[in-house]
């Protein structure tokens, strides 16, 4: 009797089926933050905007600028690391929630994106933004089986903020 491997099969279904979890609940949140309109700030309650707006370097020297409205950022990123041209700024687009910050980069051209998750704090240094990243690179469709786990890399970054 021939033993049949499902799990080829069950693999792209079962990402595809989470990928539209994570979509909707993404849209979800879109909607339900456009919807609650600008934040209130109490005396002891800083809103994101104040957090996180502005230009910030990492450890590897790229650089962010965020713009926050009501939450939803926007903003570009210029790498120091890789392939793109230095000066070459890429379009992000995230989320800002209280002290928590999830932003994403097309690295277009590049056949590249990558993520980042944080939360802001503070050390002897001042405040920074404690992330950790995936970067996911394209693999074309016949070497996908092979390799497409192989396609993404993690790691961690701090940010700092820079300027006035």
């Amino acid at each position: 009797m021939q033993r049949v491997n499902n799990a080829s099969a069950v693999r792209p279904l079962s990402s595809l089926l989470i990928l539209a979890f994570i979509f909707s609940f993404g849209l979800e949140g879109c909607a339900e933050a456009l919807e609650r309109g600008p934040e209130t700030v109490s005396e002891n309650h800083v809103t994101s905007q104040d957090l996180f707006s502005g230009v910030w370097e990492n450890d590897r020297g790229s650089q962010v600028t965020f713009i926050n409205q009501n939450g939803v950022l926007s903003g570009v990123y210029q790498t120091n690391v890789g392939q793109p041209d230095k000066s070459q700024k890429f379009p992000l687009t995230g989320f800002a929630e209280s002290d928590q910050i999830t932003f994403t980069v097309n690295f277009k051209n590049y056949g590249s994106m990558t993520s980042w998750t944080g939360q802001l704090t503070q050390d002897t240094n001042g405040p920074y933004i404690r992330t950790l990243w995936h970067l996911t690179r394209d693999v074309p469709d016949p070497a996908e089986d092979d390799d497409l786990w192989k396609s993404i890399t993690s790691g961690a970054s701090e940010f700092r903020p820079i300027g006035p």
